[in-house]
């Protein structure tokens, strides 16, 4: 009995393990019999994206539009691949195509958000992210983002708030326990940072910020000494990386 060709499932399974040429060998046989498929043109896109072919994933998503112009799914990668290459003014105008076929499109509002964020407009980005949030409360990177947002215009209280609904949804994301601990840092809440930043570092202890961040608030409580061991700890990590070590 011949092999069975391989189907939808296993170029998925490959492109879930990093394999993206052979995910997107796979989505090529399976479009020479089904060559209209918009779920297939999309899936073989995001593994030509990965592989850093931009031209031919854009050539996928076009024609995907071509079948279905109405299509959420091929608008949203369009957006995704434009905001992940930073032209964030094209991306804002492809999500804004996705939730106008479908303005419950939790993920479009979220990296909307991500866009008006990095252009400075950051009203929009938290406008965007509290979107994204009514629609799913337990969407933690619009409440990741939206703490992001709130610390950087020093409403260190309220970024809390956010970083605790993240740590709700999952304890373990060190970022999220450094972050909190700097916005408890700069309400001069120094113990709460401490306990924070440890938190982090239990998940990540060779991070770089949070080690600075932990050496930061133990001066700030007179611990010179100990402070000084979290320098050091610091410099030799850095020595251990190489000289484009970036704080």
């Amino acid at each position: 009995m011949p092999e069975k060709p391989p189907g939808l499932y296993e170029g998925m399974l490959y492109a879930s393990i990093g394999r993206y040429n052979e995910a997107a060998a796979i989505f090529d046989e399976l479009l020479v019999g089904t060559p209209g498929d918009v779920n297939i043109l999309l899936c073989k896109a995001g593994a030509l994206s990965r592989l850093g072919s931009f031209a031919r994933a854009m050539e996928c998503i076009e024609k995907a539009l071509e079948i279905n112009p109405l299509s959420p799914d091929a608008w949203f990668l369009k957006g995704l691949l434009f905001y992940q290459r930073g032209n964030l003014m094209a991306a804002i105008g492809y999500l804004e195509e996705v939730l106008d076929i479908d303005n419950k499109h939790v993920e479009a509002w979220s990296i909307t958000g991500n866009c008006h964020y990095y252009l400075g407009e950051f009203k929009e980005a938290l406008d965007c992210y509290e979107t994204a949030i009514r629609l799913d409360r337990a969407y933690p990177k619009a409440w990741y983002n939206k703490g992001v947002v709130l610390s950087d215009i020093r409403l260190y209280q309220e970024a809390i708030q956010c970083y605790d609904e993240v740590l709700r949804i999952n304890p373990g994301v060190a970022v999220v326990w450094t972050n909190k601990g700097y916005c408890y840092a700069m309400l001069n809440q120094y113990e709460e940072a401490l306990d924070c930043l440890n938190r982090s570092l239990e998940i990540n202890p060779e991070d770089l910020t949070t080690l600075n961040n932990k050496s930061a608030a133990l001066r700030r409580l007179g611990r010179e000494n100990e402070a000084a061991e979290y320098d050091e700890k610091v410099k030799e990590l850095m020595i251990t990386r190489g000289p484009h070590t970036v704080l």
